[in-house]
């Protein structure tokens, strides 16, 4: 695959990332009534993936093209921008929020009429600060590994080579761990509002209604949640045979995991747009600023998407 060709794949992902992902976030900005606990959680996510695509995008084009820079300011450089380490953490932040997604999805749909354990606003604000506040701390580690080895920036622990291991593992956990949380709640969730037997004499149509609209939201968030573990439960798989086996990865094999993982940040627009007419519309109506339809006040993101 030629340069050329990976960086034409790269650079389209990444705008259709931000542009994509930037209209889900003026969306919910834009009306103060949509803001509600899963919104918050979805504006995150996108704002996790934007921030991802920004970050990453400087470590391609220095490992594609350019030689890095030697001595300290290139040292500086490796840590802080074309090393890719802040791209990491966006990526734990949006394994933590797809987990607190999963949760809220969890409770909502198994205790439908109850409010015990309601994901409060407050409540999600202090999810999002700690789902970034961890991944700044859990990511930290690599800022004293990134080093600028042979006009490369890369992950080098001389004498140590048993860290990179170690954070190997480390992000098994923050992965697989919470992929498998969330393979559980969702198997529940599906169970319930899909599989499960319910007495249609006693349900009335607002519970119904409520049903549909759960149903609809569950499983536009079912699917980002599997593209996620699909596209970086490979590169992690890839991580794993590289510093625990003697299997030599194919630079082909490196390319299509980043283009993936590049691919998850960006499709998620798309799975919204996908999931309902009604988000479709109202992202023409964010670009057409000539609409006159007004949006009627009880209209929540839930309905759209």
């Amino acid at each position: 695959m030629s340069g050329e060709a990976v960086t034409a794949v790269f650079s389209l992902l990444v705008v259709m990332n931000i542009v994509g992902n930037s209209l889900v976030r003026a969306i919910i900005r834009k009306h103060r009534n949509m803001r509600t606990s899963i919104n918050l959680l979805i504006f995150n996510l996108a704002t996790a993936d934007i921030l991802f695509a920004l970050f990453i995008t400087p470590k391609l084009i220095v490992s594609l093209y350019v030689k890095h820079p030697d001595g300290p300011a290139g040292t500086v450089l490796c840590k802080l921008l074309t090393g890719g380490i802040f791209a990491w953490v966006s990526a734990v932040s949006s394994v933590c929020t797809l987990l607190a997604i999963a949760i809220e999805r969890h409770y909502a749909v198994m205790f439908l009429l109850g409010n015990r354990w309601n994901l409060t606003k407050h409540k999600v604000k202090i999810i999002i600060i700690s789902s970034w506040l961890f991944s700044l701390v859990f990511v930290s580690p690599m800022f004293l590994g990134m080093k600028v080895t042979n006009v490369i920036c890369m992950d080098t622990w001389t004498g140590l080579e048993w860290i990179p291991k170690v954070m190997t593992l480390a992000v098994d956990v923050v992965v697989f761990g919470p992929l498998l949380v969330m393979a559980v709640l969702y198997s529940r969730v599906v169970h319930t509002l899909w599989f499960k037997k319910s007495d249609g004499n006693h349900d009335s149509n607002q519970q119904k209604g409520v049903m549909r609209v759960r149903k609809r939201v569950t499983f536009m968030v079912v699917i980002v949640s599997v593209i996620f573990a699909i596209c970086w439960g490979t590169i992690q798989v890839l991580y794993n045979l590289l510093y625990f086996t003697s299997y030599e990865i194919s630079p082909v094999v490196v390319v299509i995991s980043n283009t993936m993982v590049l691919f998850n940040s960006a499709v998620n627009p798309f799975v919204y747009a996908l999931s309902s007419q009604n988000f479709r519309e109202k992202v023409k109506g964010l670009i057409c600023t000539t609409t006159s339809q007004s949006v009627p006040s009880t209209l929540t993101l839930e309905n759209i998407l």
